[in-house]
């Protein structure tokens, strides 16, 4: 009989969340071990080329799938036995919405693929945060959480807003004995406000270590489906009719226009000069005297 708490595990990947922010989780769901062992067979079969042709010469990003107009592809990251995902997709939808949904803590819940809890570490800024998280994984694997740091940065000039992602440590959430601790080596979102009407350009990537038993090679096959529900899962959020656009992004679906650059301060004019006294003049009596 398993233990659920035993760590053999597919893994989750925390979201992004810039901040946030954000992290899609790993696992989906639950294999018998005589048919996860021949499906893992085939899976190395499908996996091991890809990573060999990479091993010899600079590597590329190759497809994945393309289902739903979210495009995924991958790459191999040098002295990494984890792939890199990438996920790309547009969406009619504005850009000031998807950003209000990724930098607001409490719609993670809605739109993050096995979300357990979280809470806030750290808030520095309104562009960077500090993050605990947690997903809820089937039996008999292991739950997962992370502790980020996310980053976000603002391009005016190009309508781009981009957040960075990774793994760090804080003494308000260590390592706990119910959940494998994952690393997050990079995590990048981007959201491109598009010209001629409300439509957004998304992209996600990842490269992360959920860590436990598993072999590289299968978290590569389970972690390959997770841009695919993140950006579909947070444009799906996005489109709620509750949402409400970030006012700081109304505008971005237009060309930008250069604040009028501030007129320069008018020179000092000099003080005015008096003309010396009279030299020999009589000096002045008070009246009455």
């Amino acid at each position: 009989m398993f233990n659920r708490r035993l760590r053999f595990s597919p893994a989750s990947h925390p979201h992004a969340p810039t901040v946030l922010a954000h992290v899609a989780p790993l696992c989906g769901r639950f294999f018998s071990l005589t048919a996860g062992l021949a499906i893992a067979v085939m899976c190395a079969a499908l996996v091991t080329p890809s990573q060999a042709a990479a091993a010899g010469g600079k590597a590329k990003w190759e497809l994945v799938s393309n289902d739903d107009g979210v495009r995924v592809t991958r790459k191999q990251i040098p002295g990494s036995s984890m792939l890199a995902f990438r996920g790309v997709m547009t969406a009619n939808i504005p850009i000031s919405k998807v950003i209000a949904v990724f930098v607001a803590p409490n719609t993670r819940r809605h739109w993050v693929d096995r979300w357990d809890a979280d809470r806030e570490l750290d808030v520095p800024n309104s562009m960077e945060r500090i993050y605990w998280i947690r997903f809820d994984l089937p039996f008999p694997v292991s739950d997962r959480d992370y502790v980020l740091h996310a980053k976000a940065t603002r391009f005016p000039k190009q309508r781009v807003f981009t957040a960075k992602i990774r793994s760090v440590q804080h003494a308000r959430a260590p390592a706990r004995s119910d959940a494998v601790r994952g690393v997050v080596e990079s995590t990048y979102y981007k959201f491109e406000a598009l010209p001629g009407g409300e439509r957004t350009k998304l992209t996600v990537e990842v490269h992360t270590d959920p860590r436990g038993m598993l072999p590289a090679w299968l978290v590569n096959i389970i972690q390959k489906k997770w841009p695919y529900k993140t950006l579909r899962g947070l444009v799906r959020v996005a489109k709620g009719a509750g949402v409400k656009p970030h006012p700081d992004y109304l505008d971005w679906h237009t060309p930008y226009v250069a604040p009028p650059a501030p007129q320069p301060a008018p020179a000092p004019q000099p003080a005015p000069v008096r003309p010396p006294a009279p030299t020999g003049a009589p000096p002045t009596t008070p009246a009455g005297k």
